[in-house]
């Protein structure tokens, strides 16, 4: 699955990823030297045994960052958004009913790729549960979502570009 991302969160995951590289050389090169400096004593092999488990730990760490990493694409906020179309880069007015206690109130919720969250403005990334059902919808459209707090259904007010 492709994940839609801003240059900056691509740039601080490749940033991650030398990171990653850099603490599993340091797990290495101590556990050589764990290796070659063994005396036998049962302090020596926990060093080793320790060190080894470290190494697997970074090593799963590493292999899973550069996997999400290959799946992630660079979305340009120039790529203007189809105002009659809720995609990314535009601002969705939405009419929230909470189907458990009927209560309805109107959200302006912003759309834009993983790493450009503003949580503060109401700005969310498309892939956030709340807002994922979403995308493709038009005006009028009706979605129902599921999330921890409680089943919602989302009515479609009106749709406009992020300036």
């Amino acid at each position: 699955m492709k994940v839609f991302v801003t240059q900056e969160y691509m740039q601080s995951s490749i940033a991650r990823i030398k990171q990653l590289e850099a603490e599993l050389d340091h797990i290495r090169k101590e556990k050589n030297n764990a290796f070659e400096g063994d005396t036998n004593s049962w302090h020596d092999n926990f060093a080793y045994e320790s060190l080894t488990r470290e190494e697997k730990l970074a090593e799963d760490k590493l292999f899973k960052a550069v996997r999400e990493l290959d799946n992630y694409r660079v979305f340009a906020d120039t790529i203007p958004a189809n105002p009659k179309i809720v995609g990314m880069y535009c601002w969705v007015k939405v009419l929230e009913e909470n189907l458990a206690n009927l209560k309805q109130q109107e959200k302006t919720i912003g759309l834009v790729p993983l790493g450009g969250e503003d949580y503060k403005n109401k700005i969310y990334s498309y892939n956030a549960p709340i807002v994922f059902p979403l995308m493709g919808a038009k005006v009028g459209d009706v979605r129902t979502v599921k999330i921890p707090i409680g089943t919602f259904k989302l009515t479609v007010l009106d749709i406009q570009k992020m300036r």
